[in-house]
């Protein structure tokens, strides 16, 4: 070791220091590279006179070498230090590392590459022609996977351009707002005002109160928005929002049998995870202007005394599906809270129903109450009797809630306390909308009764007027008829044959099913005469066109709707619905 009492050496000092990398003779030439890189040195620190390399460690790539880089280095080159001798063998000095750079800048002279068994023994390994098989198999394999690598990186950039060029948002839109249900207005509203942001609305199904009580629900609202055009589809949404052809990368690369080159171009066929999906507003001079407009559009149009009758009463029953969604959400929290099983499908109708039904006659708060006393039964049964089976606490609880249900709603007298809140389940935002903003009353407190007296006398409709909903079916049939690729109208016939048949969907079903079995039947009957005249998907269009002539009423579920609007509903679910795929429910995309 040299005599390090004096003075910190300067940077001209250590200037002197720096090594010459001499390359060995007959090494692999990526050896003698890796070994520059990693004594590439930048210069000094001022201050402390540490070494400042060129490259950090980790950033210089050994694969196929091994990992200790300092060996790897000493296989292909020697750093040698001018004027200064190994401490054992008294030759020249060959560094070992950057450390032992670093002892050398401090003063002492470490041994040289030579005398240093261990990193002989490594650098040995490393040039051994045995495993130059290994090490090219190694390489071989990197390269593979950086071009497949290369690949998915383009595969993902073709799918955000696809996403780009299919739903670019184009202002000023001189379109004028859709006529829209007022279920749909209300949705749309309750986004546009409880979103955390509107550019874009992004995480619906995250919202820590839902848009709609039932969070399984709202992907199927959202759909609903956009194929009624209040809203639309953002660029910025993820391409895991979106279905594709081919479904993955990895199915594309399946489908080109491993050749990198021969993979397509990624195609969207147009359906979406509508709770993936970002959205915004479409219709305005600017995107920020586009909300205001629609929000003020919607206020207006939802103004009860600008209502018709027809209106009005589709308002109130908007109120009347969500005092019940809202209680059936909290039935499903309480089971969850109880630790009790939820609720079993062959049972999920009748409590349903029973909700719908109370929901007509109590307001929110006292519909909680029922919820608290069911669970709290089934709960208190669970405990008595710890070896039956947890599920039948949970036909307790929907038992004792159709029950108390029913009481409630044939004794208006029955005094029941009202719940004011339940901590952690707030109103959902469509809740909100409706109550706060539409109705200016306490989804809580305010029953639908209430409601209905507090509404100001109807406008009258103009003679000649059309019915509610028929723009909107008018842009359904329109729709269809410009996305033939999207649907498949084979399958209506087997739909109507399906509802046809069909008895045993719910309690009602033995009166109600004979109507909707027989409206069914007259539009298959149409769709016969039709089909084989004018062609399937025109014969399709012209049933759909044709089922607001079924105007008899029923009630499934505890919702009382036209038959041509139930089975045209259903007939959705049975072929326009694109198929649920493990990440979800799909909706399909309208063309805009």
């Amino acid at each position: 070791m040299s005599d390090d009492s004096g003075p910190r050496p300067t940077v001209d000092d250590l200037v002197q220091l720096i090594p010459a990398v001499v390359p060995l003779e007959g090494v692999d030439a990526e050896l003698v590279v890796i070994g520059e890189r990693y004594w590439a040195l930048a210069g000094f620190a001022p201050e402390l006179g540490t070494p400042v390399w060129c490259e950090k460690v980790k950033d210089i790539d050994t694969v196929g070498w091994g990992h200790q880089i300092y060996a790897v280095a000493a296989a292909g080159v020697r750093a040698v230090v001018a004027g200064r001798l190994c401490s054992q063998c008294g030759g020249p000095l060959s560094l070992t590392s950057r450390a032992a750079f670093q002892q050398v800048c401090e003063g002492y002279d470490p041994a040289c590459v030579d005398c240093n068994e261990s990193l002989t023994a490594a650098v040995r390994l490393i040039i051994d022609p045995a495993r130059k098989a290994k090490r090219e198999a190694a390489r071989a394999k990197a390269e593979e996977r950086n071009a497949v690598d290369s690949a998915h990186a383009r595969w993902n950039r073709l799918q955000r351009e696809a996403i780009a060029e299919e739903y670019a948002a184009v202002f000023p839109s001189n379109g004028e707002m859709p006529a829209s249900g007022v279920r749909e207005m209300v949705g749309a509203l309750a986004l546009l005002r409880y979103a955390p942001s509107t550019s874009p609305i992004a995480g619906v199904g995250s919202w820590p109160d839902p848009l709609y009580p039932d969070n399984s629900k709202t992907g199927s609202l959202l759909g609903t928005l956009i194929r009624a055009d209040l809203l639309r589809i953002h660029a910025s949404s993820p391409v895991t929002a979106f279905v594709w052809e081919p479904a993955t990368f990895e199915e594309a690369l399946r489908e080109a049998e491993g050749d990198l080159d021969a993979i397509g171009t990624p195609h969207l066929p147009g359906s979406f995870y509508p709770l993936a999906a970002h959205y915004y507003a479409p219709h305005g001079t600017s995107a920020g202007k586009a909300v205001e407009e629609l929000d003020a559009h919607l206020t207006a149009a939802l103004a009860p005394a600008g209502m018709t009758e027809g209106r009005q009463e589709d308002l109130l029953a908007v109120a009347r599906e969500l005092i019940a969604e809202e209680a059936l959400r909290y039935f499903t929290n309480r089971l969850e809270d109880l630790n009790l099983p939820a609720v079993p499908e062959n049972h999920a109708a009748r409590l349903s129903e029973a909700a719908y039904k109370v929901a007509e006659i109590r307001p929110i708060g006292e519909i909680y109450n029922l919820v608290w006393r069911a669970t709290r039964a089934a709960a208190e049964a669970a405990q008595k009797n710890p070896r039956a089976p947890r599920a039948h606490m949970t036909t307790h609880a929907v038992n004792r809630f159709e029950t108390d249900a029913q009481r409630a709603t044939a004794d208006p007298g029955w005094e029941l306390k009202s719940f004011t809140a339940i901590t952690g389940q707030g109103p959902a935002a469509m809740t909100r909308a409706l109550f706060y903003n539409i109705l200016d009353s306490d989804p809580i407190e305010t029953s639908l009764p209430q409601l209905r007296e507090a509404l100001p006398e109807p406008v009258v409709a103009p003679r000649g007027a059309a019915p509610a909903g028929g723009d909107e079916l008018a842009a359904t049939v329109a729709w269809l008829n410009s996305r033939p690729d999207a649907w498949d109208p084979h399958l209506v016939a087997a739909g109507l044959s399906v509802l046809a048949d069909e008895r045993e969907d719910s309690p009602e079903w033995h009166y109600e099913g004979r109507i909707l079995a027989r409206g069914a039947g007259q539009l298959l009957r149409l769709y016969g005469r039709l089909a084989p005249v004018i062609g399937v998907r025109e014969a399709v269009l012209a049933v759909i066109a044709a089922t607001p002539m079924l105007v008899h009423p029923v009630t499934i579920d505890g919702t009382t709707l036209n038959s041509g609007t139930w089975i045209l509903d259903r007939i959705g679910t049975l072929f326009l619905a694109p198929p649920v795929e493990e990440t979800g429910d799909t909706e399909d995309v309208p063309e805009e």
